[in-house]
């Protein structure tokens, strides 16, 4: 069974232009001599169109075989668009990157100016408030031959570097990454790949976990032994957690203006360099 090029039609090209998207359609001629040959050993022949390939100023993004004749005859057609460059080998596309926000919702705690949301009795609301907590998500996207190696050490790590998407720089410590999923294995021009997506969520203030400061025990002046807060006057223990300064004592005049807030750094640091390369 043999596949032969015949030549071009050069009377079916078109060409488009849509919005400065440019779209050209080419035809070219093959023959087999044989009836059992079909449209993939025809479109598997090295001078037929293939995925990627360069045309103009505008790449190949599809190709199909039509056989024109019940014995011999076949035309593949093939369309190009300038939109997006496609190449042979799927692993050498460009990753591509998507900037989008989500919405989520955390407690009210402070309000605007750090102040703490509290009754009119002075007490925080229990269950607290909600309120809006907006994200900027950013979607890389690329073809891989393999499962990297490093996906599995990069989930819910935090960039302990800087990077840069869309002329926005992120400094080290505001990216976490939130998700990895990895598509089924698919096949481009011969070559098997896999479509590796990274969800990158990002908070202006970190990812540090910054719990209040309260509790319902206390150091004692010599920082030796935890010891119970009791309330002046009546030396009971309080009905809530009461502020602490920091230090482990009791905030000496507690206010909704003066809490102090502690500082966890609960998630693992890696570059992100390698997440771009």
């Amino acid at each position: 069974m043999t596949v032969t090029y015949l030549e071009e039609d050069a009377g079916a090209r078109t060409a488009t232009n849509l919005r400065g998207v440019r779209t050209y359609t080419r035809a070219f001629k093959f023959e087999t001599d044989s009836q059992a040959d079909d449209a993939w050993e025809v479109g598997s022949h090295p001078s037929a169109p293939r995925i990627g390939q360069a045309f103009r100023d505008a790449w190949c993004i599809s190709s199909t075989p039509a056989c024109t004749d019940p014995w011999k005859g076949w035309t593949i057609t093939a369309e190009y668009s300038s939109e997006r460059e496609m190449n042979e080998d799927p692993t050498q596309d460009a990753m591509q990157i998507r900037v989008y926000t989500e919405q989520f919702q955390k407690p009210a705690v402070f309000d605007k100016d750090g102040n703490k949301i509290v009754n009119s009795a002075g007490d925080p609301f229990d269950p607290p408030n909600m309120m809006d907590d907006s994200r900027r998500v950013i979607s890389l996207v690329r073809n891989v031959s393999a499962y990297p190696a490093w996906v599995l050490s990069y989930q819910d790590t935090v960039n302990s570097d800087s990077f840069t998407v869309r002329g926005v720089t992120y400094a080290a410590g505001v990216g976490k990454v939130q998700s990895v999923s990895i598509s089924d294995g698919q096949i481009r021009n011969g070559y098997p790949f896999y479509s590796l997506e990274v969800l990158i969520h990002l908070k202006k203030n970190g990812w540090i976990l910054e719990p209040l400061d309260v509790g319902f025990r206390e150091l004692n002046y010599g920082g030796t032994e935890l010891i119970n807060i009791l309330n002046p006057g009546d030396d009971e223990r309080p009905s809530a957690p009461v502020p602490l300064d920091g230090a482990g004592r009791a905030l000496a005049n507690p206010s909704t203006t003066n809490n102090v807030l502690l500082s966890y750094p609960v998630y693992e640091t890696a570059p992100f360099s390698v997440l771009f390369a």
